[in-house]
């Protein structure tokens, strides 16, 4: 089928489209059961993209070869499970994909969920086959561990020898980390390793079937809900890798995830062989002040309010466990408790609102050698409540931020957005109107269409002394927002990677029930419904933010690869209109002196530059590691290899962190403004990260150019 999608240009058409496809034609009775259910999400989320996403695609055979071969590749990516045989006997439906879902048919699914299943029980079975047998740490073969070298096993043989060299690899690592290898004496230890891997060879493979139980325990209870999930995530990838299927669990996560806040008990939960048991106590929640639960509890059961019935919940999906204790601030749950002893006891708490502080702004004041103040803000998200409008806020927290720096006279602000992956379009134009005013922020609007405007409304700037954000290849959305919005106004200096993430798109969070006749809940839908443009015009998809100044980083090789650009069917870069008349706060002959002092100091500091490039090659060694070898004494000498490189490449970023130290601190102490844990940890960060350090050096440049024009 070549369908090739094409877009309403009237609004009335819309509307009518919205108001036939959601009134009509999903109106379903109710208990037709789950399939049912899968045909109303599929339809819903069709129409929606159909009509709303900027990114018209062709829903045809090459749509549907690409969500076959994908689906397979998501359900099995180590290609154990499915053979050749497989892939050939469900290819009928490879072109027929497209038309399941136009009208929302979930066959495919069906089919290759009833293989998967099957084949996971053959392989459970296989497995504790093979694990009954020693394995031979003579023979001389290898395992792969690169996904060019996988490929689908062709008949029962290759399928058994898979699986045995996966478990051999398993047992050889399991002996190799179970060893304490101080304790051996360097002279003697290529003789003593070869009787630990024959003599503990057993042991080892017992644990490994432990392992491989609790594995497969964990594939076996996932909820068909999850596999659909992921099979309707293939099909709206095809769009844009940013727009995604949430189902009522995974919306839930979400929620708590940008907004830092969810309704429970305080307790951080990790399936030990199907027992949800506590891994952390939240300081200040419920469960620390109730001081009857400690770390290694095990819950057993849960009664959602005092009244209710306890529901056991051993064996049960961790998720699952985890929705049932939560709930209403105020609330009481009444959980059942197998302590670290051995002993049951019963344990009521009230539900309470929970924070994830790891996500909320912070800040320190640095002092320099001038005992001259400088204001560091740390902001890992743009986040909001998106169900509590006077929750948690990005921007609330930013402005008493600031205005609590401005107090304490800093001589410059240094906002840190690394590895912010953005958030709230409203929250970051808010917090850029803290520097810039009253101005135009961004545009948004689709390619080739008219462009929205979207304006500060800080009619008085916040901070108007030097400023300086400092980026990182994880930098992403809003973020490359704000920092686009300062380099183009001209407002402060961006430092860091070469250039930002490179997500150029706004999502919007669309739930599936909001016009359905529907009981169950559905989930909900996020999808790319703009684009969004620099002032200068430039879009940042693909290209991202620039750094004016960019200082090296031993990351940039890793963090590449999770960048838009290679992303696969990330949208195309494009441009719009600048818009007019925007006024310069620096002139460039200004802020080109003060990146002229920041590259001659790298420049200097060669020391800094050598190991840097030496981190480079070790990193490109490590990511070319394509297979394993499975004999004993060249697992042995493989894993010595590997064990030196690392603690070489250990010694190499401790040298990094002492160079920068050397080279570009300019400060003597580190002043906290509010005193916490979560605070303490990450100023002894601070102290060794010569990224800040340096961006504390171009705010004293600021200052002197101001001093000295």
């Amino acid at each position: 089928m070549n369908t090739k999608i094409k877009k309403l240009n009237d609004i009335k058409y819309i509307i009518i489209g919205f108001f036939l496809v959601f009134s009509l034609s999903f109106c379903s009775p109710l208990g037709e059961g789950e399939q049912e259910k899968h045909r109303v999400i599929l339809k819903t989320i069709y129409k929606t993209l159909y009509f709303l996403h900027p990114n018209p695609i062709s829903i045809d055979n090459n749509f549907s070869h690409k969500v076959y071969n994908e689906y397979f590749e998501k359900l099995d990516n180590h290609k154990r499970f499915f053979f050749q045989k497989d892939v050939e006997d469900l290819s009928l439906y490879k072109e027929k994909i497209d038309d399941f879902w136009i009208y929302g048919d979930p066959t495919f699914f069906n089919i290759i969920m009833k293989r998967f299943f099957q084949r996971i029980k053959e392989a459970e079975f296989i497995c504790f086959q093979i694990l009954k047998t020693s394995f031979n740490f003579n023979k001389k073969e290898m395992y792969p561990i690169i996904e060019e070298k996988l490929f689908y096993p062709k008949n029962k043989k290759e399928w058994i020898e898979k699986w045995r060299k996966y478990l051999k690899y398993m047992t050889l690592l399991e002996i190799i980390t179970s060893t304490n290898q101080k304790k051996i004496p360097f002279i003697k230890q290529k003789k003593i390793w070869k009787n630990i891997f024959f003599n503990n060879e057993r042991k080892s493979r017992k644990k490994v079937e432990e392992y491989i139980q609790e594995y497969f325990r964990k594939l076996k209870i996932r909820k068909e809900s999850d596999w659909f999930s992921i099979y309707v995530n293939t099909i709206t990838s095809q769009y844009d890798p940013h727009t995604n299927y949430f189902s009522p669990r995974e919306k839930e996560i979400f929620d708590f995830n940008i907004s830092g806040q969810t309704q429970g008990i305080g307790v951080e939960l990790q399936d030990e062989k199907g027992y949800p048991t506590v891994v952390k106590i939240i300081p200040g929640g419920p469960a620390w002040k109730n001081k009857k639960i400690e770390i290694g509890d095990k819950i057993i059961r849960v009664a959602k309010n005092v009244n209710s019935e306890s529901k056991n919940i051993v064996g049960m999906l961790l998720e699952n466990s985890i929705r049932l204790i939560r709930g209403k601030k105020g609330s009481k749950v009444k959980l059942t408790i197998q302590k670290k002893n051995g002993s049951i006891e019963e344990v009521i708490l009230i539900r309470d609102v929970i924070e994830k502080k790891e996500i909320f702004a912070k800040s320190v004041i640095i002092l320099d050698k001038n005992q001259n103040k400088y204001g560091l803000i740390c902001l890992p998200e743009f986040y909001f409540n998106p169900e509590n409008k006077n929750g948690r806020n990005a921007a609330k927290d930013m402005k008493q931020i600031i205005q609590g720096l401005k107090k304490e006279n800093v001589k410059g602000i240094l906002i840190d957005i690394r590895n912010n992956g953005g958030g709230s379009l409203s929250t970051v134009i808010e917090i850029a109107g803290f520097f810039l005013g009253k101005v135009p922020i961004i545009q948004i609007g689709k390619p080739n269409k008219k462009k929205k405007i979207l304006k500060s409304h800080e009619k008085k700037i916040l901070w108007t002394g030097p400023l300086v954000v400092l980026v990182n290849e994880l930098s992403a959305s809003a973020s490359e927002i704000l920092a686009a919005a300062i380099a183009d106004y001209k407002r402060g200096i961006v430092v860091g990677s070469p250039q930002t993430y490179g997500k150029g798109t706004i999502q919007a969070v669309y739930p599936l029930n909001r016009f359905l006749f529907y009981n169950d809940k559905l989930g909900a839908l996020k999808f790319t419904t703009n684009k969004f443009y620099r002032v200068n015009g430039g879009s940042t998809q693909l290209k991202g933010v620039k750094s004016d100044i960019v200082i090296p980083s031993n990351t940039t090789s890793i963090l590449s690869k999770y960048m838009e650009k290679n992303q696969t069917n990330s949208m195309k870069w494009d441009y719009t209109d600048p818009i007019s008349s925007i006024h310069f706060y620096y002139n460039n002959l200004y802020l080109e002196n003060i990146k002229h002092k920041s590259e001659k100091r790298l420049k200097k500091n060669k020391g800094f530059i050598a190991v840097y490039k030496k981190i480079q090659l070790l990193e490109n060694k490590l990511s070319n590691e394509k297979q394993f070898p499975l004999n004993w004494e060249e697992f042995y000498y493989e894993n010595l290899k590997i064990k030196r490189r690392n603690e070489n490449f250990k010694k190499l970023k401790n040298c990094l962190y002492i160079y920068g130290a050397q080279s570009f601190t300019p400060y003597q102490k580190i002043i906290t403004i509010k005193e916490s844990k979560e605070q303490k940890k990450w100023i002894k960060n601070i102290k060794k990260d010569f990224y800040i350090a340096e961006c504390i050096n171009i705010l004293r440049d600021f200052r002197d150019f101001n001093e000295n024009p």
